[in-house]
């Protein structure tokens, strides 16, 4: 017998509807050594949950698992009933329902579910258990099968961090402290790029710490890989972020995949978003596409599509859209696994520092397997929104990374590119951001500069100078204060009229000094499009305080005409150097691709010092 999964209860009460559904009475008691639920008569707890569903189709499509068992450990008189749920069918279908009864916690209940559909009839399966007696208990459950093993699974979890020793320590000790996962061969890989932690700080043998120098978090992942393949034991890879929040089942279900998979496939984790814990931020996601107002998708350079995006997941009539299954261009590392036959086959990630690394890699995985990237749900963490990060200087990352990689499969544009790249400058100096306007055109001279330029720059050296372009300019600061709107403020739209004004003048940067005003003008500019104030609000002003997203800060930009004209005859010349190189530019890169996913570069790479004074031993 093999346990596939656990119904798995909250850690916090936040999340339990995530995990089981309580009514009447029924209450999760936190305080025993165990968490178990306490029932009265006739109250209910229901598993039709995001985490606790058996999502059929997905389990018949990738693996040999269609002869599945329920063990329960209960006290009292329980009603248990087993339902399936299909997307687009309104009425749920009962599949198993049996009066049981228990007071001996020493054995299990059993009982086993009808073989499992093909995908054409299959949905989501989930249980639910009605007290009968006075009083009852939840102890445990747990899904298990008969089924042999296909293959047995050897997992490296590799996880790169860079000051963020609390957040390491907190995931790594949640996967070593897992009783069941005792059971499975797995070794963690910590990553230290930031060289804080100690071997201390990790006392399971089953936790290597590796100290490396800061070369990202594509350094950090590829480090940890290249130390994964020395050993060479490993049948499967998993990259996960420092900063995740888990339930350490999400990798005991992980081998139970791999155990039983029909064929190769990687793993996107999906995301939930870390400030709103019951939301789905993304489970998979597509490069280079873009969501029109209607829902469909098209072909869009510089955008990508988060797929299964703000899924309410306490919603139990959304769950059964999770099972429409979408064809993923990649997945993020924050929760990533693949197999030792996809890394044969395909290389390591691309020596990216940060941003675009996990795209460009899932892009290879999905152009040499098929059927390559799956978000199975229920294999998700919790990780900060996009929507709540703007450092600033990773936009220098996301668009060069970008550019690379559309050299490398032939995405790249000319008239696209400069398009885009004209509208993004001329928004920043819209709104006084000049550092972003530097850092976009930053972005592009280095890319036009080549392969080479990846080769010859020390990344550690180039990532300081990165972060002071973020703050080159001494008239943009922030205030390190959130700002709540009140429930009456208005978005502020202009005419058409002041549209054309304010973009001719590049508002007001083109006007004589004397008309613009010393004042400042409060700007909100949240994610969704029709909430925004207008930019125009800040022609003939002469500062603009700004509100983006959720970030804990206001941004605030003043006029700057000098260093406006600076930023517009730097992009003119970017324009007459993007025209002369983009074709050659983009072949070098193409060409250039697998080489920078080999181990001969990567060594080099990540210690270059060594390498160097190796080379100058066998002189």
């Amino acid at each position: 017998m093999q346990v596939v999964s656990r119904l798995q209860l909250p850690k916090t009460l936040e999340i339990v509807d995530l995990y089981v559904k309580l009514h009447g009475s029924a209450f999760i008691d936190f305080d025993t050594e165990n968490s178990m639920i306490a029932l009265l008569s006739n109250d209910t707890i229901s598993f039709n949950t995001y985490f606790n569903s058996v999502y059929e189709s997905f389990y018949t499509k990738y693996t040999t698992l269609n002869d599945l068992s329920y063990q329960l450990k209960l006290i009292g008189a329980f009603e248990v009933n087993v339902y399936r749920e299909r997307y687009g069918v309104d009425e749920r279908e009962l599949i198993y329902s049996n009066k049981i009864q228990s007071q001996d916690l020493s054995k299990y209940i059993e009982f086993s579910l009808p073989q499992l559909k093909p995908v054409s009839e299959a949905g989501r399966i989930y249980l639910e258990i009605t007290c009968l007696s006075d009083e009852g208990k939840f102890i445990e459950g747990l899904l298990v099968t008969q089924i042999p093993k296909q293959r047995d699974v050897l997992l490296a979890i590799i996880t790169c961090t860079f000051k963020k020793e609390d957040y390491v320590k907190k995931t790594v000790n949640s996967i070593t402290q897992d009783n069941l996962l005792e059971k499975h061969n797995f070794k963690v890989f910590v990553i230290d790029n930031g060289k804080t932690l100690t071997k201390n700080s990790f006392p399971d043998s089953r936790v290597a710490l590796v100290s490396n120098r800061n070369v990202g978090g594509s350094g950090g992942f590829t480090k940890g890989l290249i130390e994964a393949l020395q050993e060479g034991v490993y049948t499967h890879f998993l990259f996960m972020d420092d900063d995740i929040e888990l339930d350490s089942e999400v990798i005991y279900r992980l081998f139970s995949l791999y155990e039983y998979a029909k064929t190769d496939f990687a793993i996107a984790g999906s995301m939930l978003d870390l400030y709103r814990r019951h939301c789905l931020y993304e489970a998979g996601a597509l490069y280079n596409k873009a969501e029109d107002k209607k829902g469909n998708i098209k072909d869009s350079n510089y955008v990508v599509v988060p797929l299964k995006h703000e899924i309410e997941l306490r919603d139990t009539s959304k769950l059964n859209s999770l099972l429409l299954e979408d064809d993923i261009d990649y997945g993020g590392f924050w929760f990533f696994a693949f197999s030792k036959t996809i890394v044969d086959k395909i290389g390591l990630p691309l020596p990216f520092f940060i941003k675009i690394d996990d795209m460009e890699f899932g892009l290879r995985i999905k152009q040499l397997f098929k059927n390559s990237i799956v978000a199975f749900p229920s294999i998700a963490v919790w990780h900060e929104p996009f929507y709540a990060k703007n450092p600033g200087w990773d936009i220098y990352y996301s668009f060069r990374n970008m550019l690379i990689t559309d050299a490398i499969y032939g995405f790249s544009k000319y008239w696209t590119t400069t398009y885009h790249l004209s509208g993004v400058i001329i928004y920043n100096l819209l709104v006084f951001n000049y550092n972003t306007a530097r850092i976009y055109i930053k972005a592009l001279n280095d890319f036009l500069e080549g392969p080479n330029f990846l080769r010859q720059n020390d990344p550690e050296v180039l990532h300081g100078k990165i972060c002071g372009y973020a703050k080159s300019s001494k008239s943009q600061t922030t205030i390190a204060k959130a700002t709540t709107l009140d429930q009456d403020y208005k978005i502020v739209k202009v005419s058409k009229v002041q549209k054309v004004i304010s973009l001719l003048t590049l508002n007001g940067h083109f006007l004589p000094k004397f008309m613009i005003r010393d004042e400042s003008v409060f700007i909100n500019y949240p994610r969704i499009e029709a909430q925004r104030d207008s930019i125009c609000k800040a022609f003939t002003k002469k500062r603009i305080l700004m509100k983006i997203n959720d970030i804990p800060v206001l941004y605030q930009n003043e006029l700057d005409q000098e260093a406006a004209f600076h930023i517009l005859s730097a992009w003119i010349k970017s324009l007459v150097k993007i025209t002369m190189q983009w074709s050659s530019v983009n072949q070098q890169w193409k060409e250039a691709a697998e080489g920078f996913t080999s181990l001969e570069f990567w060594q080099t790479y990540l210690e270059p010092h060594q390498n160097q004074l190796n080379k100058e031993i066998a002189r």
